[in-house]
C-alpha cells in the first residue's frame, strides 16, 4: 500500500511537471487541425486523428519537460515557480531530463511509423524551436524570445492537419499565425504582473526591459493582430457570416481592454486582458470545429 501510494505520488509529480495547464490547449488546437482536415468519419481517418492526438500530447509533454529542465535554476528563484516538482525536489534532474527526451522522441517516432513524414518534420521543428531556440538560446537573452518561441506553440495545428491529410490548404496556416499572435498577448500580459519575479531571475521579458507604455502598446498590437487573423478565414471564404459575427462579438472586449491598458498601464489592466484572452483561442477553435462538423454532417 505504501509503495503504491509512493508510485502514484511520483506519477502525479511527473504529470504536474509536464504542465497540463499548458499542453491541453496545444493538444486541443492540434485536434481541431485534424478535424478540419477530414471530410468524413471513415475509420482510417479517425485512426490518423488519434495518432495526431497522441503525437501532439506526448510532444507537448516532452517539450514542457525539457524546457522545465533547462529553466530549473530560474524556477528555483522565482516565487511563482519555486514549488514546481523539479525545483522543489519531488523529481530528480535525471528523471526530469529522461521524461522530456523519451516523450519527445516518441512523438516523432509514432508519426514516422504511420508514414506521416511532413507531420514528423513539423513536430521536430516545434520541439527544436521550443527547447533549443526559445528556452536555451533566447529566453535569457532577448525580450522578443516569445515571438520566435511562438512557432512551437502553433505547430500542433499543422501536425494535426498533416497527420490526417497531405492536401494543401491555407486554413491551417492561418490558424498557425492566429496562435502565434495569441501567445505574446498571453505570455506578456501575465509577465507584466510578475515582472519583479522575472527581474530577480535575470529573465529579460518585455515588461522587465521596457517601460509600462511601450509594453502596453506591444501587447495591444499583438491583440489587434490576433483579431485580424481571427477574421481572415471569413474573408477567404472558409467560414460563413455566423463565424464572423461571433468573432467580432468576442473581439470587442479585447479592443476595450487593450485601449484601457495603453491609457493606464497597471497590473490590474494587464490581468484583465490576460484573463479575457486566455480562453479566447479555445473559443475560436471550438467555433471552427462546430462549423466544420456541421458541414461534414450536411
Amino acid at each position: 500500500m505504501n509503495k503504491a501510494y509512493m508510485y502514484m505520488n511520483k506519477l502525479r509529480a511527473y504529470f504536474i511537471y509536464s504542465k497540463p495547464q499548458v499542453w491541453w490547449l496545444l493538444v486541443f488546437i492540434g485536434l481541431i487541425g485534424s478535424i478540419l482536415a477530414i471530410n468524413s468519419f471513415k475509420s482510417y481517418l479517425i485512426i490518423l486523428l488519434l495518432v495526431a492526438l497522441v503525437a501532439n500530447m506526448t510532444g507537448s509533454m516532452g517539450a514542457e519537460g525539457l524546457t522545465n529542465y533547462i529553466d530549473r535554476d530560474m524556477d528555483s528563484i522565482m516565487e511563482r515557480t519555486r514549488n514546481r516538482p523539479l525545483p522543489s525536489g519531488e523529481i530528480s534532474e535525471k528523471g526530469a531530463f529522461l521524461f522530456g527526451i523519451i516523450l519527445s522522441l516518441f512523438s516523432i517516432f509514432i508519426l514516422l511509423i504511420f508514414k506521416r513524414y511532413l507531420a514528423a518534420l513539423f513536430m521536430f521543428l516545434g520541439l527544436f524551436d521550443n527547447v533549443f531556440i526559445y528556452s536555451y538560446l533566447l529566453k535569457r537573452r532577448t525580450p522578443y524570445s516569445i515571438i520566435l518561441g511562438g512557432f512551437s506553440g502553433a505547430f500542433p495545428v499543422l501536425i494535426g492537419w498533416y497527420t490526417v491529410t497531405d492536401r494543401f490548404s491555407w486554413i491551417p496556416f492561418i490558424l498557425f499565425f492566429l496562435v502565434m499572435f495569441w501567445i505574446p498577448v498571453h505570455v506578456w500580459s501575465l509577465a507584466y504582473k510578475y515582472r519583479d519575479d522575472y527581474y530577480r531571475a535575470g529573465v529579460p521579458m518585455l515588461p522587465v526591459v521596457y517601460s509600462d507604455r511601450k509594453t502596453a502598446v506591444s501587447i495591444s498590437l499583438s491583440s489587434m493582430l490576433l483579431i485580424l487573423f481571427s477574421v481572415i478565414p471569413y474573408f477567404l471564404g472558409f467560414f460563413n457570416y455566423l463565424y464572423l459575427l461571433v468573432i467580432l462579438i468576442l473581439s470587442v472586449p479585447i479592443v476595450i481592454y487593450s485601449v484601457n491598458f495603453i491609457k493606464k498601464p497597471t497590473k490590474k489592466a494587464s490581468m484583465r486582458l490576460f484573463i479575457y484572452t486566455a480562453p479566447y483561442l479555445t473559443f475560436v477553435f471550438f467555433i471552427v470545429m462546430i462549423i466544420h462538423i456541421i458541414e461534414i454532417i450536411k
